[in-house]
Order: structure tokens, then sequence, then C-alpha cells
């Protein structure tokens, strides 16, 4: 039986935060247009705060980001190259990308960028330890 490894359990972790990030801009919407609007097939659309924009930009940077993170987990998990510092990377890359999603949300840039550069960098090092 396969063993849930801290990188899959990150991973998943990160599959799962999708969920929150694509129903938030949704919710927003809702709020402005009503529940009528929600229920219905939406032809027009509601005047909405700035972050449920935000949201919408969250989302998709989080889905455009996560197959280049699966991937790079996946291969070091398929290969066995998973240890202590692909773990810690790993950790860091989720705390990191959910900070990105609320801080881009939010709209706190300096912070949202911070982020994003930081697991990238995270990212980085299970890359390099690929090849180590």
């Amino acid at each position: 039986m396969p063993i849930m490894t801290p990188d899959l359990i990150c991973l998943l972790i990160l599959a799962l935060w999708s969920i929150p990030l694509n129903h938030a801009p949704a919710l927003g919407r809702i709020q402005a247009g009503g529940v009528e609007w929600g229920l219905g097939n939406r032809e027009t659309t509601p005047s909405v705060p700035p972050w449920v924009g935000r949201a919408d930009r969250a989302k998709q940077n989080h889905h455009d980001n996560l197959a280049a993170i699966a991937i790079v987990i996946l291969i070091a998990q398929v290969t066995g190259q998973t240890d202590g510092i692909t773990a810690i990377a790993s950790v860091a890359i989720v705390v990191l990308r959910i900070l990105h999603s609320l801080s881009y949300i939010f709209g706190i840039t300096v912070i949202r960028t911070l982020a994003y550069a930081g697991s990238l960098l995270a990212l980085g090092i299970i890359v390099l330890r690929l090849f180590i």
C-alpha cells in the first residue's frame, strides 16, 4: 500500500485549497446579485466590490501554478527522491500559496509578492533535490 508522504499530503492540501478559491468569487457575486441571480442563468453580471476580481485572479493564479507544483512533487515522489528537505519545501509551498491567495484577495500586495516568490524558491529547492 502506498504511503502518504508529507510531500503528497501537501499536494493534497493544495488541491483541496482549490475548492474555497473556486467558490470565493461566486459567493461575492451572489452576495451582490442575490440568491436569485446565483440560482439563475447569470446572463448579467452584478456590480461587485474589488475583492471579487482579486479573488478571481487569485483563483486563476493558483490553478496556473498548481500543475507545475504537482508535477515537481509527483516526480520527486515517483523517483523516490523525497526527504526531509523536500518535505519542508512542500510545507513552505502550501503555507506560502495559501498566504499568497489570501493576501491577493485582501489586496496586500507586498505580502502577496513575497509569498509568491517564496513559493517559487521552495519549488526550486525540490527541483534541485531531484538532481542531487
